[in-house]
């Protein structure tokens, strides 16, 4: 892959597994990684023993990494309980990411001026493994039921701009993507079943954009669309939330979809896709 400046890109297309047994490959690096990655919203401090736990190392192992990654300031540690946490020097991290993404630089702009024409939330999600990650949001003046950061997780499987992304990808790597994810019901109206979610994936690619009704998040309705690279391959989506006290999926379909889709457009065409 190439970027706007035309500069070639590591897009880490090969499988972990392969990049993993590589002779470049820093075995220290991962595991310190895989320390910092155990923290979380279910594990917001951990102590020795439950990193240990969480990563899969000995406790020996897991002791010098969390005191490594704390000298070097991305873990606190409470001295009186002995328990690790994220340090901001990891907010840090993810803060020069988004300065130097231009796909979040220019979402910004475009789900910026969408939202003041539309009034409602924007957000912008790029595919990880059978996730989606946010990267940019812009939230609407009105009252959201639904409260998203920059960095949340959610499945690709039940979310607009999974399906968006995923309804554009060649079959075989969506089927793979479904495969690998546990589809389970976030909500009431969560879609599980494959064949049910392949049969979407065919509507949003016919239509150019997905819909979704409060399928991972209760009252709230998303329409998306998928951004294209320079090779018309979908990196990333934008969606359009709104309230599902006051639209329908119909209403959401019939005025967002074209919204969204040229909203979308918009971003592809500033990364370099072919008009």
């Amino acid at each position: 892959m190439r970027n706007r400046q035309g500069r070639s890109i590591q897009t880490g297309g090969n499988s972990d597994d392969d990049l993993r047994a590589s002779h470049l490959f820093v075995e220290s690096v991962g595991k310190a990684l895989r320390v910092l990655e155990a923290f979380g919203t279910t594990r917001k401090t951990m102590n020795v023993p439950e990193i240990a736990l969480a990563t899969g190392l000995d406790k020996s192992a897991a002791q010098r990494f969390a005191h490594t990654l704390f000298a070097l300031g991305y873990l606190r540690k409470d001295e009186t309980t002995k328990r690790y946490s994220l340090s901001t020097k990891v907010l840090g991290v993810g803060f020069s990411y988004l300065q130097s993404e231009a796909l979040v630089e220019s979402a910004m702009r475009e789900m910026s001026a969408t939202s003041q024409r539309c009034g409602e939330t924007l957000n912008c999600t790029v595919l990880d493994g059978h996730e989606v990650v946010y990267i940019a949001r812009v939230p609407s003046r009105n009252v959201v039921r639904v409260h998203l950061t920059v960095g949340t997780r959610a499945p690709a499987y039940c979310t607009a701009t999974g399906r968006a992304i995923l309804a554009f990808l060649l079959r075989e790597e969506a089927i793979a993507i479904l495969d690998r994810s546990d589809l389970i019901r976030h909500t009431p109206s969560t879609i599980i079943e494959p064949k049910k979610i392949l049969a979407l994936l065919d509507t949003a690619r016919r239509d150019g954009f997905a819909v979704t009704g409060a399928e991972c998040w209760d009252g709230a309705i998303a329409v998306a669309a998928p951004i294209f690279d320079y090779s018309n391959r979908p990196i990333a989506a934008v969606s359009i939330s709104v309230p599902i006290a006051t639209w329908t999926i119909k209403k959401a379909h019939d005025e967002l979809g074209e919204v969204i889709v040229e909203t979308a457009r918009s971003i592809s065409r500033d990364l370099g896709q072919p008009i």
